[in-house]
Parts: structure tokens; C-alpha cells; sequence
């Protein structure tokens, strides 16, 4: 593993661990860090996601064969309310992570590379909070729910009002 891998490695399970610890302030301070670092000192936000990205994939991988399931791989996308939600009704970023998953789970590497990209590069700080935000939430929201529950539901913290679904 490479250096900036290792690195990206341990700030994504740094973010997991204080998600599951409840830990709000400290994963609000580690989030803001991440997506405004533009230093050599951290991993870059590209390499986090997609080490959440691999991270969400293996963990449905698993699940999918223990459970052995053969039907193609399904997301069901919620907003906060609890409602449906379609890709292209979310923020862009947020809905590029969505397609990078499933990427990932078909082992599309180079779509999945792709869409990362498109989440993380050339956007506002807002939009790549929100980014990694939903990777943290829906990794430790799969790594932590019962081993049997398929397809996986992933829930959309609230955008911003223009953005709503």
C-alpha cells in the first residue's frame, strides 16, 4: 500500500471510528479538515472517498455472497423524511458517490474512479462536506446494521433548500 494510501486508509477508519463513537464534533471538525485540505500533510478528499467507496462496496460484496443473493446489486436511496428518492433528484456530488458505489460493487474501476472524481474535484466546500459526509454515514450505517438486511438503504442527510429531492 502506498503511503497516500495508507493514509487515506486511516483517515477513513479515523471517520468510521468517530461515527460509531457518536462523536459529533470531532467528526465535524475531522469532516470540514478533510474537505478543505489541500496539503501534501493529509490525503487528498479523492483518496478518503474512495477508500469509503471500497470500503461500502467490500461490506455489500460480502453480504450479497453470505446471503447468496444472484440478483443484480440495488441501493434504495431515502431522503430524511424516509421517502424514495431518485439519483438524479440529489445533490450532483452526492448522487456521483451513489453511482461510484455501484461502480464499485461491479468492479468498474475505472467508472467508479470517474465518478469520484467528478464528486470531488472542482467543487465548493459545501458540496465536498456533503460528499464525504454521505460516504462516513452510509459505510458506518452498513458496517453497523444487521448482517441480513438487503439491498442496502441508503438515507440522504438534508441538502440545502434548492437542492431538496
Amino acid at each position: 500500500m502506498t503511503p497516500t494510501a495508507k493514509r487515506a486508509h486511516t483517515v477513513a477508519r479515523d471517520l468510521l471510528s468517530l461515527t460509531r463513537s457518536g462523536e459529533a464534533d470531532r467528526l465535524a471538525t475531522a469532516l470540514v479538515s478533510i474537505a478543505s485540505s489541500s496539503t501534501r500533510r493529509g490525503p487528498a478528499l479523492d483518496d478518503v472517498v474512495g477508500r469509503l467507496v471500497d470500503t461500502f462496496s467490500l461490506a455489500a460484496k460480502d453480504r450479497r455472497r453470505s446471503l447468496r443473493i444472484g440478483e443484480p446489486f440495488t441501493l434504495r436511496l431515502r431522503d430524511h423524511a424516509g421517502m424514495t428518492v431518485r439519483p438524479d433528484r440529489l445533490d450532483p456530488g452526492v448522487a456521483a458517490i451513489v453511482r461510484a458505489i455501484a461502480a464499485s460493487v461491479r468492479d468498474d474501476r475505472d467508472t467508479c474512479a470517474d465518478q469520484i472524481g467528478q464528486a470531488c474535484e472542482n467543487a465548493d466546500l459545501d458540496q465536498r462536506i456533503r460528499v464525504l459526509a454521505h460516504c462516513v454515514f452510509w459505510t458506518a450505517h452498513l458496517l453497523s446494521t444487521d448482517t441480513t438486511a438487503y439491498p442496502p438503504v441508503l438515507s440522504c442527510l438534508k441538502a440545502s433548500p434548492g437542492n431538496s429531492p
